[in-house]
């Protein structure tokens, strides 16, 4: 199996963790050690940090890596709707497009309004409840646009069980 690069995105609650979690645990199970999880730094990092980060996880010849969030991503949505601004907004636009086309493929988490917002007694960061509808459009959005600059972009939903067996299938090809 090729070591490929793969960018897990949605709202809070779209079932990401899960999907990388089972995603880590099936291909580990065929092919030992080949993957690995690249969880998100977290909030307030320098644009350096996440930059190197990504190149870091990007460049990573021998590994799967699931990006269980992916900076650029992230600060294009949540950085835009939670704080009124992108980090990378002034870095070069090409230097983003360039890290984005190292990605092999996008797996957009979206189960439907609905389950989206039954958070039950979750916790949230901080204005991400109020600001709900605001992430979500916005995460539609940029499905949207990373297909339409003509990357692989496939939609996962938790309730369609198929829908998982089709990603592994994609990953393995």
């Amino acid at each position: 199996m090729k070591a490929k690069k793969i960018v897990v995105f949605g709202c809070d609650n779209t079932g990401k963790t899960t999907l990388c979690e089972s995603l880590v645990g099936i291909l580990n199970f065929k092919f030992p050690g080949s993957t690995e999880v690249a969880k998100s730094l977290g909030p307030n990092k320098m644009v350096e940090e996440q930059i190197d980060f990504m190149e870091e996880m990007l460049g990573n010849k021998d590994k799967v890596i699931i990006f269980d969030r992916f900076p650029i991503i992230e600060e294009a949505t949540c950085g835009k709707v939670l704080r009124g601004k992108n980090n990378f907004q002034e870095w070069e636009n090409t230097n983003v497009v360039d890290l984005l086309g190292k990605v092999d493929l996008f797996i957009f988490c979206y189960p439907g309004l609905f389950d989206v917002l039954n958070w039950g007694e979750r916790e949230q960061l901080d204005g991400v409840k109020e600001n709900a509808l605001k992430l979500i459009n916005a995460y539609n959005e940029m499905a949207v646009s990373l297909r339409s600059l003509g990357f692989k972009v496939v939609e996962y939903n938790y309730k369609i069980g198929k829908n998982f067996h089709n990603i592994v299938k994609e990953i393995m090809e």
